[in-house]
């Protein structure tokens, strides 16, 4: 790869070519002979009056030969890849194993999606590559405006999908990426390359504090997601299904939940569910590429039970239209029969970060038939804002409410409001956590219209992991 040089400027001391000096034509000449624009001919003039010619009369003279035009370096269409949680794993694993994970990144790029490194990626930083068009790699028009492409999700999905290993140490990248033009690698200055370095980080300059513990909840977090990651590429993820059934009668389910698990391995105890790795990922800011693989899996539920209705839960961080859902839509728009049957749950117990993102990405997904739940609603968060962006044809309350309704008026009270509530919301309203009989009878009494948990029958028990001491009895609707 070359070395980056620095830009090329004019001295200001040079003269200029005589060939750049302007150039006048007859034309131009007749029309500086104007006159004045509101001033007549025959009026009297001072000595120093000079004529000055309508400037719409003026052609344009260029003083810059067309051979300089021909000199000037083309910028060509690449993708930036930015490594944005680098400074994260230097603080938490040291330096070297940061370098070690940009070059092992930069090793991908070249195994993948590279013919030449000497013409086609630039190295700007241990945290941002520049990768041009190649043989190998397809680059996209950056003028387009487009907001996602298929090729930078296979790019994003490729080399985030195994831990980066060193010196035995293992950890997950968090990985950014978009269109851009720019000069070739060997005529990049360094004022483009500052620009390049700004446009590319998501965040830059988050002035992120480090509390008391943080290296420690880091690298636990980490270890967490290395195991998500293992199970997958080992086939190791599965669903545990919820049926979201009408409070009258058993009989009528609106849709499965599948809520993802991680089977249990042989050097652990028991299985990992959603509750335990999904606050995991989300600290970690990693929650992209397993939210993108659990909806794909749910397709393929669909595909292999025509008939079925299947929801499936993605983070805060992923309700964004971006490259991460490129062939989501496309598949979508391909098969229309399973976008009527697919329902796409959003945690509402965070805070959406960009709303007009969200409201963009729940749009597209409904004007192609699915539906859009936000689910833990009132658990914490900005929920009516997200109810507003969203705009969502379910609404899912969290569980604690039906459990604060089992003990007091106060709590049933609450519930029947909330009910209420959200009916002006959403078409649908589902009251979640139903662990008991009794659970089953509160909701009616609050007016549920739609009842949701582990209790319900038909539901899969979520594992060894997430067990409880007494083993619950599964009930059904009166």
């Amino acid at each position: 790869m070359p070395a980056l040089s620095p830009l090329t400027t004019w001295p200001l001391d040079a003269q200029m070519p005589a060939e750049w000096a302007p150039r006048a034509s007859a034309a131009s000449i007749a029309a500086n002979d104007l006159a004045p624009r509101d001033v007549p001919r025959d009026a009297p003039r001072d000595a120093n009056d000079a004529r000055i010619p309508h400037a719409d009369a003026v052609p344009f003279i260029s003083t810059v030969p067309a051979e300089l035009f021909m000199r000037q370096p083309q910028r060509r269409a690449c993708a930036y890849i930015f490594i944005a949680n680098l400074p994260h794993l230097a603080e938490a694993y040291g330096q070297d194993f940061a370098s070690s994970a940009s070059c092992e990144i930069q090793r991908r790029l070249c195994a993948g999606f590279l013919r030449t490194s000497e013409t086609d990626l630039a190295r700007l930083r241990d945290d941002c590559f520049l990768l041009w068009a190649n043989d190998a790699f397809a680059a996209a028009d950056p003028q387009a405006g487009a907001s996602m492409s298929r090729e930078l999700e296979t790019l994003l999905s490729v080399l985030g999908a195994e831990p980066v290993r060193a010196k035995g140490i293992a950890a997950m990248v968090q990985l950014h990426a978009d269109w851009i033009e720019v000069r070739p690698p060997e005529q990049l200055g360094a004022a483009e390359i500052a620009l390049t370095l700004w446009t590319a980080q998501p965040f830059p300059d988050s002035g992120e504090s480090r509390a008391d513990g943080w290296r420690q909840r880091y690298r636990a977090d980490m270890d967490v997601a290395v195991r998500v990651n293992e199970a997958v590429l080992a086939e190791g993820l599965n669903f545990a299904w919820q049926p979201v059934v009408q409070a009258g009668g058993i009989a009528t389910i609106f849709y499965r939940e599948g809520r993802p698990r991680i089977a249990r391995s042989r050097d652990e105890p028991a299985s990992l569910t959603a509750e335990v790795f999904t606050p995991c990922l989300q600290r970690l800011g990693l929650s992209r590429a397993f939210d993108r693989l659990a909806v794909r899996r749910a397709m393929e539920a669909l595909r292999l039970r025509p008939s079925a209705h299947i929801g499936v839960g993605i983070s805060a961080q992923s309700v964004k239209s971006d490259h991460w859902w490129a062939s989501l839509l496309s598949m979508l728009d391909a098969e229309p029969t399973l976008a009527s049957r697919l329902v796409i749950e959003i945690n509402g117990g965070t805070g959406l970060p960009d709303l007009e993102a969200a409201r963009d990405f729940c749009m597209q997904l409904q004007l192609r038939g699915c539906r859009i739940a936000l689910r833990d609603f009132g658990a914490g968060g900005d929920n009516l804002a997200a109810v507003q962006a969203c705009r969502p044809d379910i609404v899912k309350l969290d569980a604690s409410f039906l459990r604060r309704a089992r003990d007091s008026a106060f709590g049933r009270e609450c519930l029947r409001g909330m009910l209420s509530l959200c009916a002006h919301f959403a078409t649908h309203v589902v009251v979640d956590g139903v662990e008991r009989e009794d659970d089953v009878h509160v909701a009616l009494g609050a007016g549920a219209q739609w009842l949701q948990g582990y209790s319900v029958r038909g539901s899969e028990p979520q594992g060894p992991a997430a067990a409880p001491a007494v083993p619950r009895q599964q009930v059904d609707c009166p």
